[in-house]
């Protein structure tokens, strides 16, 4: 270990922001995957309910990769003093791609609707192919940041784009018999708008690479401080979870059970290697029943692969050496893949331990053998372990996650009403405020998904929370794209006034249904909805964004008042 440590010590110092560029890296894919999946809404005939699943899935997976480069940029303590230019440069890039993610995550329309007036037109496969082509740019950011290269931004797509401008301004011009209404032509605007500001956003991230060493480079405006989540050791919270209705404590106790069983089984079987149903336990169980359900089929599956590979390998092939360097590729890929695919790195671990025991002389078929019967004994004790013995099902962690995503979206949206009406902005507030909406928005995205994975019985109000999640993530768009309708657009209204009984109504109708959720309140009061046209305002519907938007943020907060009536957990 201390020699390890030493090496991990050493090349730390050798290249301090190597592990930071790679993190950073990956986020930048998983933001462009992210893109990449947005664009299939403009795809014809696209399944929307899928794409919008599999956006969701991804939104978990941005938000991980993120949080992982922040933990990472701002506890760097070369990066937080901003002592070189490499350091800057990396903050610069992340903030950057943050605010574009939030870009990314502004826009969402009634797809349905452009489709079925844009279709004939063919224009709608313009957006999705420029919206990939941005996306590839952000797949040449991610490798020039791992090979120090510098990005490139497609002529073509800033053709395509100029192209999308002329369609549009064509069918504006030639609309005198109303085939396309005037609201769907503001949308293709608004859209074209946007990815216009993305873009420039690329382009801005690009420009850093130019100064990447230079010491002009500039500093990036963040309270690193606030963005760091310290984990805070106390006896209170040890003693709050020695009880049952602790999920660590029922997972412990568990664990602690079904190691003892295994360890049974192990001695009546005597295996040679019998502590290979301990190791698949251990590593298999996890405090929720879905997680255990996951791990244990990626674990037999990845074993039962690698232990055919390593019987081939050990079988046919003799050479030494050649069996050496199949060892070395092998525990690399165990190792690269171990946090990446769990499956990948289990099917090269398996030919990777066979070959290893075949050069101390223990190599056979009979061990292969044996590692795939202790895989499926060590794993199918663990997976009835988690359905019968102390259970954790995800349903019971609902109501907290609920109450956290409105809680986060009315934080965030508390934001954006100080950005209109108080005309005070704090941008650390604010983009404390936007990372817990991703925080939450995550959390309840991956829960929803685990929850499949559980029996029938178990997934309680399984619509309705499907329901509540997405609900959920439009308010989170629409709050932020009003907060790029205040930085970025020109506002045909001025004075926003008269919006403030629609904001208060909609903040209103936030805290009620947290309440709801909080007491499990079973009726629904008279709420009533504050229209646009009770306002001083002349709004023209499809010109007026900003009030529009306010007005579609209270209807969804409305909805998500019922909604937290019906969902009894």
């Amino acid at each position: 270990s201390l020699w390890y440590t030493g090496l991990s010590y050493f090349v730390y110092r050798l290249r301090p922001y190597r592990l930071v560029q790679q993190s950073l890296s990956d986020s930048i894919i998983e933001v462009a995957e992210f893109l990449r999946e947005k664009a299939k809404f403009y795809h014809r005939n696209n399944n929307y309910d899928k794409t919008y699943a599999d956006l969701l899935q991804l939104q978990v997976s941005v938000h991980e990769k993120q949080d992982a480069v922040r933990e990472l940029l701002f506890r760097t303590r070369e990066i937080i003093r901003d002592s070189t230019p490499e350091g800057r440069f990396l903050m610069l890039v992340f903030v950057d791609m943050v605010d574009l993610f939030e870009q990314v995550m502004s826009t969402y329309y009634n797809y349905k609707q452009l489709h079925e007036q844009f279709d004939s037109a063919g224009i709608l496969s313009d957006y999705e192919m420029a919206i990939k082509r941005i996306s590839y740019a952000l797949d040449d950011i991610a490798f020039a940041l791992k090979s120090g290269g510098k990005p490139t931004i497609s002529k073509r797509l800033l053709i395509e784009i100029e192209r999308l401008k002329i369609k549009i301004n064509h069918f504006e011009k030639n609309n005198s018999d109303q085939k396309f209404s005037t609201s769907g032509i503001i949308a293709l605007k608004n859209i074209e708008v946007n990815i216009e500001n993305i873009l420039a956003r690329v382009k801005t991230i690009n420009s850093y690479f130019k100064l990447r060493n230079s010491k002009d480079i500039r500093k990036a405006e963040v309270d690193t401080e606030k963005f760091i989540t310290r984990q805070k050791f106390d006896w209170k919270l040890f003693t709050e979870n020695l009880s049952y209705s602790s999920s660590t404590f029922r997972h412990s106790l568990r664990v602690t059970v079904v190691m003892l069983l295994g360890f049974i089984v192990s001695q009546i079987l005597n295996f040679s290697h019998s502590y290979w149903i301990l190791l698949t336990i251990l590593v298999i169980s996890k405090p929720g029943f879905s997680l255990t359900k996951q791990r244990n089929y990626q674990r037999l599956i990845g074993t039962t692969i690698g232990a055919f590979i390593g019987m081939g390998v050990v079988s046919y092939i003799h050479d030494k050496n050649t069996l050496f360097g199949i060892l070395l590729f092998c525990m690399i890929g165990c190792y690269s893949f171990q946090r990446k695919n769990y499956v990948v790195s289990v099917l090269f671990m398996t030919p990777y331990i066979l070959i290893l025991f075949d050069f101390l002389g223990m190599g056979s078929i009979a061990l292969a053998r044996e590692r795939i019967y202790d895989t499926f004994i060590g794993s199918g004790i663990a997976l009835l372990a988690s359905y019968s013995l102390f259970p954790t099902w995800e349903h019971e962690k609902l109501k907290e996650a609920m109450i956290d995503i409105l809680k986060a979206n009315k934080a965030y949206f508390e934001q954006i009403v100080k950005l209109y009406f108080d005309k005070t902005y704090n941008r650390t507030e604010y983009k404390l405020a936007r990372k817990e909406v991703y925080v939450s928005t995550a959390n309840l995205a991956s829960l929803f998904q685990r929850m499949f994975s559980e029996p029938k019985s178990k997934q309680l109000f399984i619509k309705e929370v499907h329901q509540f999640t997405a609900l959920s993530h439009l308010i989170s768009s629409y709050t932020a794209t009003l907060s790029l309708y205040n930085k970025e657009h020109d506002f045909h209204t001025e004075n926003f006034d008269s919006l403030k009984p629609i904001a208060n109504n909609t903040i209103y109708l936030l805290d009620t249904s947290i309440e709801n959720l909080e007491k499990r309140q079973t009726t629904i009061d008279n709420v009533p909805l504050i229209r646009l046209s009770d306002s001083s305002l002349k709004v023209v519907t499809g010109e007026d964004l900003i009030p529009e938007q306010f007005d579609s943020i209270q209807k969804v907060a409305y909805d998500v008042y019922k909604l937290s009536v019906k969902i009894k957990i």
